[in-house]
């Protein structure tokens, strides 16, 4: 397998899974359009709240209080 692609999946497999609000924006930037539409396009966009990996985006699910979540998992 070429490196160039190993990278690339490894890259890929980093990637936080963020959370999109009801205004179909990232919750952890939700100021940028941009962010929403890079996140969609790469696939790294949810809107289901269990799912989400990204640490911003689960520190406003839990602020919002929407769902009674367990701490952010460590690991």
């Amino acid at each position: 397998m070429p490196t160039e692609l190993r990278r690339n999946r490894a890259k890929r497999r980093a990637r936080a899974l963020h959370f999109l609000n009801e205004d179909g924006m990232v919750a952890c930037n939700p100021r940028d359009r941009e962010a929403a539409h890079r996140a969609e396009a790469e696939g790294i966009a949810t809107e289901n709240q269990q799912a989400v990996t990204c640490r911003k985006c689960w520190a406003v699910i839990r602020r919002m209080d929407r769902l009674e979540l367990p701490p952010y998992p460590r690991g």
